[in-house]
């Protein structure tokens, strides 16, 4: 949700080097936190206006729909016949719709004022899939294979071998044209035992994956209203901000010209990606009516972005030469500079002195939402060979949002 500025990873080399670094690291943490908050104070302590002493208390009740375009991935890839990952297939789509709450305390002390600003949006998707590759490279594989090895009129499985296999291998991997999908063995990067193949091998595979998104934060911010210029009333704000992004995503694969219990994986992760920071924003309000307001707000945010994820797989394989069930557990951690951009704007009535009504919708930019990847391109996915692990990657995304919401005013 941010322009990024991308940590560098030195080798550490001492334990001592390892305690400055981590020194450095919760200090500039804090630094993140505390500076806006100290900010805050300051302005507050200097915006009062000597003329002023009426206060305002009030407060803001909304709903709405958020839509979330998130970044895509999954754990599968496509390969060529020398199983080298050629491309990633991001299954589930990123964009999708959930209930959005919002609820904003403030008061108001003359030309000053502060806020404390709360939202929830949330939403579970589920998305199924089915991939399969061209049968017509594989059938004539398998033609040269019988031609070759088997005796007339056998079928092909009598006829691999631990002697023949290999003759069969080398005939999938000498034809440029097979492709075949599949999932990326362990997440861990660990090699898969030889004989354990983990790919559909011509055979399509099907993909049913459910994911629950939560996302949430919170603003603590003051600000100083000058005096009406013209027909206007600009007001600028800064504070503390708080935000989270948490992917729960729930994936099971198989080969579906098979039963589903008898080649399949099955993997629960859980994305979180923590923001601690500050935002800085200015509103607007302009008259149309006597009761009638058009308000702009804009907001920019920077923010220390802590990521983690973790992950636990099963992979069944019982139709190979070697049957195998294994689960294996995966974490990894990662921290970054993000940054939010945030337009926004409403239509508001004054119902009465202490009732108004606003309809309002915006848009959201964010600059890094963590995403996984868990191979790369070109890597060998054989049994028996090691691959990169699972890995926290990124990319920007957007929130829309529309709310209508009640405010109430009170001395």
């Amino acid at each position: 949700m941010y322009p990024t500025c991308t940590f560098v990873r030195y080798t550490i080399k001492s334990a001592a080097t390892a305690t400055f670094l981590y020194s450095r690291l919760i200090l500039l943490k804090s630094i993140s936190v505390s500076l806006p908050v100290f900010l805050l104070l300051c302005l507050q302590a200097n915006a009062a206006s000597p003329d002023t002493s009426a206060e305002d208390f009030y407060i803001k009740v909304g709903g709405g729909i958020y839509l979330q375009d998130l970044p895509e991935s999954s754990p599968f890839i496509r390969t060529n016949g020398r199983e080298e990952a050629l491309d990633f297939l991001d299954h589930y789509d990123g964009k999708d719709d959930g209930a959005l709450v919002a609820l904003t305390l403030g008061k108001a002390h003359g030309y000053r004022f502060t806020e404390l600003h709360g939202f929830l949006t949330s939403y579970t998707s589920k998305h199924t899939r089915e991939y399969r590759e061209d049968p017509a490279p594989w059938a004539q594989v398998r033609t040269r294979f019988q031609d070759q090895h088997c005796p007339p009129g056998s079928a092909i499985g009598e006829c691999i071998t631990p002697q023949t296999q290999r003759h069969l291998l080398n005939l999938i991997r000498d034809d440029p044209h097979v492709r075949a999908v599949g999932w990326i063995g362990r997440i861990d990067g660990g090699a898969m035992p030889f004989g354990s193949a983990i790919f559909a091998w011509g055979d399509p595979i099907r993909i049913r994956t459910r994911r629950e998104v939560d996302f949430y934060g919170l603003d603590l911010v003051t600000g100083k209203q000058p005096g009406p210029a013209g027909r206007s009333i600009a007001s600028m704000y800064l504070g503390p901000s708080y935000k989270r992004l948490r992917q729960d995503i729930k994936t099971f694969a198989y080969e579906s010209n098979r039963p589903a219990t008898v080649n399949h994986l099955t993997l629960s992760e859980d994305l979180d990606a923590s923001y601690y920071g500050g935002a800085l924003g200015t509103r607007m309000d302009f008259p149309l009516r006597p009761d009638w307001n058009l308000t702009l707000d804009g907001t920019l945010g920077v923010y220390y972005l802590d990521a983690e994820y973790k992950g636990a797989q099963r992979t069944f394989i019982s139709s190979g030469t070697f049957a195998m069930d294994e689960v294996t557990d995966h974490r990894t951690s990662d921290t970054r500079w993000a940054a939010t951009l945030s337009l926004q704007t409403s239509l508001v009535f004054s119902y009465s002195e202490h009732v108004a009504f606003r309809i309002g919708a915006g848009i959201e930019y964010l600059s890094d939402v963590p995403k996984m990847r868990y191979a790369k391109l070109g890597e060998n996915f054989g049994p028996g060979d090691p691959h990169s692990p699972a890995r926290i990657e990124y990319s920007d995304a957007f929130g829309y949002f529309s709310s209508i919401s009640v405010e109430f005013k009170g001395k």
